[in-house]
Order: C-alpha cells, then structure tokens, then sequence
C-alpha cells in the first residue's frame, strides 16, 4: 500500500497530467478539422507550412509546426492544410525513405486568372513572381500553370503554353519523355498541358507518368482525350495525375453527370479527389473547382495546403483562385492480384 505523502503525490501528478491532456486537447480541437475525405485538416493562421527539410533561411523563419519540417513563409498564409509528411524541396531530389518504400509526390497548382496574368503586363509580372514562390515555398515537383501566361521555375522542364495559358512543368530529375496539348471543348478557350514524364524513382508499377494540367470549361467535357491519349498512351491505365481548375467538385471529377476523369483521361478511376474545398474565385469565395486526381495504386493524399488570395494588395485580382498543393505518398512498388 502507498503511505500517505505518496498517495498525495501521485494524486497531484494525476491532477498535472490531466490538464495538460485538456490543454492539448483544447489546442487540437481548435486547430484541426474532418474534411470530406476523412483526412486530418490542419487550420493554419498566419503561417504557411511546406513539406521535408527546411528551406534557405532567408525564406523560412520561425518554429516548426509539424513532425514534418514544416516552416513558415513569406506569403500570404494559407487558409487550410491537411495532416502532413515530408518531401523533397523544390528543385531538390530526396531518396525516399526505404523503411517506408514510398515515394513523396508534391504539386501545386495556382490560377491568377485573365484580368491579372494575361491581359495586365504588370500584374503578369508580379503573377509570374508569385508563382516561382509559391514553388518553392511548397516543395512541389509537379507544378500547373493557368491563365498564367510565361509562367516558369528555373531549371524545371515546362510545356508549351496552350489554350487559356495553361502549362505544366516538373522538377529537375524528373525527364520529360513527350508533350503536347490543345483545348478542351466547350465553353471557349478551355486549355489542357500534357506531359509523359520519367520520375526519379520507381513509383507503383509506373515506369513513367501522365502528368497534365487541366482547364475544362462549366459543361460536361466533349473532347480532349485524343490529345491526352497521343501524348501518354497507356500511361493514363494507372499511372495518371491530373490538377487544375476542373469547374466541378470532387464528385464531379469521379463521375456523375460530368465524369470529369472518364472524359478526359479515361483508364481506371482516380484514387483520390482532393481538395474539396471552396478555392474560388476572389472576391466572393463559392466554389469547388481546384483538385488533384491520380489513378495510381496505392497512391494516398497526407496533405493538402491552401494559401490565401495572392497579391491583393497590389491589383483587384478579380476571379482569382487560392493557390492549392497537394502532398501524397505512392508506394515504389505494387503487387498486382488477378
């Protein structure tokens, strides 16, 4: 039996333990939230969080925020991200871990829209900046362009700029195999940018993939998986990732009335739809357009980041889209079961 002091002891720790158990409770509760997909989503406020090591120290200040590595930026914050991982930095290759046997796949996508990056020079200018920095901020390899014209990142591989200024580029490392792309009927000017693309590492059982950039318009989409089919060929079976604006929500992506992916890419359907969230359009925020898709096996998303509207402080950005990356893991190998 314990005497008497060590009874009183022991209470009191159990008094110490149990509020610091509320008081991380208190702080998880009013940091995360469920979204549609059952991923853990992390509400950041005032910071942006990138994914793997921590970046130059001019650009990164601060405490981590994550188990991740994750630092703080120079941008305006983003508005959510979901439970992370680490990856390489941008324009850096990192092995992935072999105790794991997966791969870490970054890509963002940012839409500043026409009225900015296409038809004021100035807001273009500062659009094309904004863009490289968000790059590298997120530590995407994978990396779309749209209503962005001459949008770039040093030492990556970019495609053409096609219809609606949509391009698609990849990180150093990554070897562009064939390009090509067009528009995507109807609704005007609806571009699509495709790349067959050779990754640093085994991922799944794709030796190379279909990575492109889409822009389809408010109705069902009528072509374009002729261009998609020309560039990657079976490429897009398994081994597809598709972002961009979709003009649909996730469902619509995946099927329903649109069957966005069956559309455009066809093979088998995509794993995972993410974000399902409103990212647009400044100034009146409504709509669930923006998304990555893939149809690689075993591919799972880990985390989603979404900045705040980009230089409104400097242009009216009208119809502006949040800035969106996605970080998910593939394993390097699958074992196929007939």
């Amino acid at each position: 039996f314990l005497s008497l002091s060590e009874s009183a002891m022991m209470q009191m720790w159990f008094v110490f333990w149990l509020a610091a158990q509320r008081l991380v409770r208190a702080d998880l509760v009013e940091m995360c939230e469920g979204d549609s997909q059952g991923m853990l989503q992390l509400v950041t406020s005032g910071t942006s969080t990138s994914f793997g090591p921590p970046a130059p120290e001019s650009t990164t200040h601060g405490p981590k925020t994550s188990q991740a590595a994750s630092q703080p930026s120079s941008s305006p914050m983003p508005s959510k991200s979901e439970t992370s991982d680490s990856s390489g930095i941008s324009g850096t290759i990192q092995p992935p871990a072999a105790a794991t046997a997966a791969v870490n796949i970054t890509t963002l996508k940012w839409e500043p829209h026409w009225q900015c990056a296409e038809a004021d020079a100035s807001c273009t200018r500062a659009a094309q900046a904004k863009f490289q920095q968000l790059v590298e901020e997120s530590g995407a390899q994978i990396a779309a362009a749209l209503e962005l014209q001459g949008a770039a990142v040093p030492n990556w591989t970019a495609s053409k700029e096609y219809e609606d200024a949509v391009s698609i580029m990849v990180a150093p490392g990554w070897q562009v195999l064939k390009e090509g792309g067009g528009n995507i009927c109807c609704d005007g000017q609806r571009g699509l940018a495709v790349m067959l693309v050779k990754p640093p590492w085994p991922v799944s059982n794709c030796k190379e993939l279909c990575v492109m950039a889409v822009h389809p318009g408010h109705s069902p989409i009528q072509s374009g998986k002729s261009i998609v089919q020309s560039v990657c060929g079976s490429a897009t079976d398994s081994c597809a990732i598709a972002l961009g604006d979709w003009n649909v929500d996730a469902a619509g992506v995946s099927g329903g009335s649109f069957d966005s992916w069956q559309r455009l890419v066809g093979g088998n359907p995509p794993v995972f739809v993410v974000p399902n969230s409103e990212t647009c359009c400044h100034p009146s925020t409504c709509c669930r357009f923006d998304h990555l898709a893939t149809n690689i096996p075993g591919a799972k998303p880990v985390y989603v980041q979404v900045w705040d509207y980009q230089l409104t402080d400097q242009f009216s950005m009208d119809e502006e889209h949040m800035p969106v990356a996605v970080h998910f893991t593939a394993p390097m190998h699958v074992s196929l079961v007939s």
